[in-house]
């Protein structure tokens, strides 16, 4: 009995140290995703900000910022001009973008929710947004406390300055701006599994 118990311990302890899905090696995009049962996926910035004031070791956080070209949904005619390479061109037509701030700089997973809580600005939180033609805002997703909702740093290489992890969210649709086109014709969430991320940092010094 007590080594059936033991083994049991041992399990659980193990469930955290089993190794975590990663982006594949040779994979085209940086990011990649499950959208609402979509392949999805697009071309991510990690951000460090350091203040003038500090150490760059001392940045313990960083945004997540991923851009794509996708179609999607209720576009009309689409962008123009058209692409489709998921952002690795800077000069892709931006469609959509995905943006998660203030992430831990470690191995660890936390929830989206914590996240958004520790906003600087008040614009600062994870949101899903659907980009028209001239750059405007046509429908926009936040996070509201539906499940899944969180984002896993599964390896941090310091020498590389590459983060890798995973993120799975659950968005509503914004409800408090009544002027998105699109708001009428889209799902009500926007639902991310099984994301990947490998993402070499890029420090943004303050003045």
């Amino acid at each position: 009995m007590r080594a059936f118990y033991g083994c049991v311990i041992f399990l659980i302890a193990c469930t955290g140290c089993a190794r975590q899905p990663s982006l594949p090696e040779k994979s085209t995009f940086n990011v990649t995703s499950v959208l609402n049962d979509s392949v999805w996926y697009g071309t991510g910035k990690v951000l460090r900000i350091k203040e003038p004031d500090q150490k760059i070791e001392d940045v313990r956080a960083f945004n997540l910022l991923v851009f794509t070209d996708i179609d999607y949904p209720a576009m009309g005619s689409g962008p123009n001009p058209n692409t489709s390479n998921g952002c690795l061109d800077p000069e892709c037509t931006r469609t959509q973008s995905l943006v998660i701030y203030n992430i831990p700089l470690k191995k660890g997973r936390t929830a989206i929710s914590k996240l958004d809580k520790r906003r600087k600005l008040k614009h600062e939180y994870a949101c899903l947004s659907y980009i028209g033609n001239s750059g405007g805002l046509y429908n926009r997703y936040v996070y509201r406390g539906l499940k899944p909702g969180w984002v896993r740093i599964t390896k941090f290489d310091k020498a590389s300055g590459i983060v890798e992890g995973r993120f799975a969210i659950t968005f509503s649709q914004d409800t408090e701006h009544s002027l998105l086109p699109l708001r009428n014709s889209m799902p009500t969430a926007a639902r991310f599994t099984n994301g990947l991320f490998r993402v070499k940092i890029t420090d943004v010094i303050l003045k």
